[in-house]
């Protein structure tokens, strides 16, 4: 919560939102309001034989107090597809604080995590979900167990190679029918480390959202920002971000699998990368009228 506040407060966040046009606009309409509601106010009742007269100074103060709010930075957006009954958003926001959401974790096609950091996903995931790695392991075994696999050796060890694509869907605790859709979307070399491959993440999300139609249900979906970090992909953060909502359409031209699929940013990645929300917020009111594979 506090990156998010931190996020909320960034000079990032406030310059996108708070243009002078922006604000203006909303203080003449906040100002005409409340003068008009003083004025009819002051029709109906009156102190000391005189009307009631708002004072100047407090409805300009108020009017800028309320402009400021009304211009304040939005970290979570959302566009409605109103011919699918969908929607899309886009939230800076930690993964794990959306409670309602079916979760999305990225992995490789090895499963293999115990050389990653602390920091990406699927460890976070299975730090918060479960006492030890050993247990996270077992679960992602059970479910892999019926599944097809080559031998592979990584870091000296062998391991069970999956294909990309590859989907563990994992239940969630607590009621409402969450699961954790754990996505092998990369390759991994001899030493550990993410063999970058843009076909493999788009093989991978068309796979997922195959998965989704047949196994899941139609809880809300929430993805991070796929590629962009340790699977070492050269194209930018939009253009994965338009990766993903493309596939995401592609796959539900037949069918409904969720009601809202957000797309979430980090807010450490938000205000590293100077993400634009507007313009994201553009690009998904527009994806679905310029989506031409359909």
């Amino acid at each position: 919560m506090f990156l998010k506040w931190k996020a909320f407060f960034s000079l990032h966040a406030w310059r996108h939102s708070l243009t002078v046009k922006a604000f203006f606009g909303y203080w003449l309409a906040v100002f005409a309001v409340i003068w008009t509601f003083m004025e009819f106010t002051g029709y109906f009742f009156t102190m000391n034989n005189e009307p009631v007269k708002p004072n100047v100074w407090l409805v300009l103060g108020l009017g800028i107090v309320i402009a400021a709010w009304m211009s304040r930075p939005r970290l979570t957006r959302t566009v409605r597809m109103t011919e699918k009954d969908m929607q899309l958003q886009v939230a800076v926001d930690n993964l794990f604080r959306l409670k309602d959401a079916s979760l999305i974790i990225p992995s490789n096609c090895c499963f293999k995590h115990d050389h990653i950091d602390e920091d990406a996903v699927i460890a976070q995931f299975r730090r918060l979900f479960f006492t030890s790695p050993a247990q996270f392991d077992q679960a992602v075994d059970d479910a892999l167990r019926d599944l097809p696999a080559e031998h592979a050796i990584v870091n000296g060890q062998q391991v069970k190679k999956y294909p990309v694509g590859t989907v563990v869907q994992l239940p969630l605790p607590g009621s409402g029918g969450r699961y954790a859709y754990i996505l092998a979307s990369s390759e991994l070399n001899e030493y550990g480390r993410g063999v970058p491959h843009i076909n493999d993440l788009q093989a991978a999300l068309s796979a997922l959202w195959n998965h989704i139609g047949e196994r899941g249900n139609t809880r809300p979906l929430a993805i991070p920002m796929l590629g962009s970090g340790r699977q070492r992909l050269t194209q930018t953060r939009l253009e994965l971000l338009a990766l993903i909502v493309q596939s995401f359409l592609r796959g539900s031209r037949h069918r409904k699998f969720t009601s809202r699929l957000t797309l979430v940013i980090h807010p450490n990645a938000y205000l590293g990368n100077k993400y634009n929300l507007d313009d994201v917020e553009c690009y998904l009111a527009c994806a679905d009228k310029f989506n031409y594979d359909r």
